[in-house]
């Protein structure tokens, strides 16, 4: 009988109605995995003078733009790396341009609530103005830059065309429900201001001071729990909400996407299983986007944990870098035809790449626990045969492994079993064999653990399992 790789599922059975992947990509549809694939590695761009990589890229004007240290940089399609100065600053800083005209404004927050602008023409400048506030937040709206104002219910906007001057006048406020302000963010024609308790909505009209009005009635009954965790992509943006959850914004709707796996790890059930996490004001999120998917990633580096969630399939998988228990990735944005990503802990910019199978030399190691099964009947499972890929490895002395364990108490303990090559240089079979798993008592939770270390392509197409009914 078919054996399901996993899947998600509103079901909360939570051993039967998922499984779990790490650097792994599921592909399906009805919420079922149909193929599961070994996700991309890094391979080396670029290297900034100053570590770590503490925003994500900007593009603008043909060249991409970070923060490292605390430093700006630039940087070419060809990895050449320029200094354009000091922004200072702690934390995770923030870029945005408003892309107009000829010399075009780069705003950079520098996570310490300061502001700076960058143009071709007159290079980097603080913003003086003194009706410029701290902010950690920014966002870009008709050629305006529009700001959070810290630890207040307000928002203020820039000049038209202008990130270097700003008028008492143009401000705002979330009276709706006056929470503080924690971030804004721009879709099409509208402002959304998220709050500690809130999302509100406002939409532009003509006005040359405030061009901005509140919507009533359209507001969402859900905060922000750390301003690091928005972020945006073409129609959607998606942030870690104050009761723990995620939710993705698309036009006005509001979707709830965290999973049950992500539920018990970082908000917990109350057991002493699933305590939740302690730590996750460190949060942050960032949008890969790929030729085919594009994935929301967030992180809770303290904790050790890095969800993503595929906004083309609803599925969810999990990445980690070998010794952080996270992935190191801290931001990520398309530049020509690469997807360049900036590093959590170095000073690097890495390509996101599918051609390599490790982490720019450090192990990628895949896991993938399937769901559980159990039978109505004592059995005993004879083999399971795994539809994947093997061969795959470039090395013709490599003998790459499989390594197996399974379970028949739903997870509570592992017996690990030998491992099995995944087939040598051009040692292609259509199935890998699985025997001996022994008896399995009647309604007790069945499921496999797979995982491999090698440099080498993963991807699982589907497995059976061959059980026989015993006494």
């Amino acid at each position: 009988m078919k054996f399901s790789l996993g899947g998600q599922s509103k079901d909360y059975n939570s051993k039967k109605a998922r499984g779990k992947v790490i650097n792994l990509i599921p592909e399906g549809d009805k919420g079922e995995y149909k193929t599961v694939k070994k996700a991309e590695g890094l391979t080396l761009f670029a290297t900034l003078g100053l570590q770590p990589v503490r925003s994500d890229p900007l593009i603008n004007g043909g060249f991409l733009y970070a923060v490292g240290g605390a430093n700006l940089y630039r940087v070419t399609e060809a990895g050449v790396v320029t200094s354009l100065g000091a922004v200072g600053g702690t934390g995770r800083a923030k870029l945005s341009a408003n892309a107009i005209s000829g010399d075009s404004q780069i705003l950079i927050l520098n996570g310490s609530g300061a502001g700076y602008i960058y143009t071709n023409s007159a290079g980097l400048v603080a913003i003086t103005d003194v009706d410029f506030f701290s902010s950690s937040s920014a966002t870009v709206l008709e050629e305006r830059f529009w700001l959070s104002r810290d630890g207040t219910n307000e928002f203020f906007g820039s000049d038209l065309s202008d990130g270097t001057s700003y008028n008492p006048l143009t401000f705002g406020s979330a009276d709706e429900d006056s929470d503080d302000v924690v971030a804004v963010v721009a879709k099409k024609s509208a402002l959304w201001v998220l709050g500690s308790d809130t999302c509100q909505y406002f939409q532009t009209f003509n006005d040359t001071v405030f061009p901005l009005r509140n919507v009533k009635g359209a507001s969402k009954e859900w905060g922000i729990l750390g301003v690091d965790t928005l972020a945006e992509i073409n129609d959607f943006f998606a942030f870690f909400a104050d009761d723990r959850t995620v939710q993705l914004v698309q036009g006005t709707q509001l979707i709830e996407i965290s999973d049950l796996d992500f539920q018990l790890r970082v908000k917990g059930n109350g057991t002493a299983a699933h305590p939740g996490f302690t730590v996750v004001d460190d949060a942050y999120g960032f949008f890969v986007e790929g030729p085919v998917h594009s994935t929301y990633y967030l992180t809770f580096p303290t904790e050790g944990y890095t969800w993503g969630y595929d906004v083309k399939t609803g599925m969810s998988h999990q990445r980690c870098s070998e010794g952080l228990g996270y992935w190191r990735v801290s931001g990520s944005a398309k530049f020509g035809t690469k997807i360049i990503c900036g590093d959590n802990i170095t000073g690097q910019l890495w390509v996101l790449d599918p051609a390599n199978t490790t982490e720019n030399g450090a192990t990628l190691r895949t896991t993938i626990v399937t769901p559980s099964i159990s039978l109505p009947k004592n059995m005993t499972i004879s083999l399971i045969e795994l539809d994947m890929e093997v061969g795959q490895t470039t090395d013709p002395t490599a003998d790459p492994m499989l390594i197996i364990k399974y379970t028949k108490d739903g997870g509570y303990t592992w017996t690990s079993k030998a491992p099995i090559s995944l087939g040598k240089f051009g040692q292609y079979r259509a199935r890998l064999p699985l025997r001996q798993f022994g008896r399995l008592v009647r309604h007790k939770d069945f499921a496999l653990q797979l995982e491999t270390t090698a440099d080498v392509s993963v991807q699982y197409y589907g497995a059976e399992i061959t059980a026989e009914v015993s006494i």
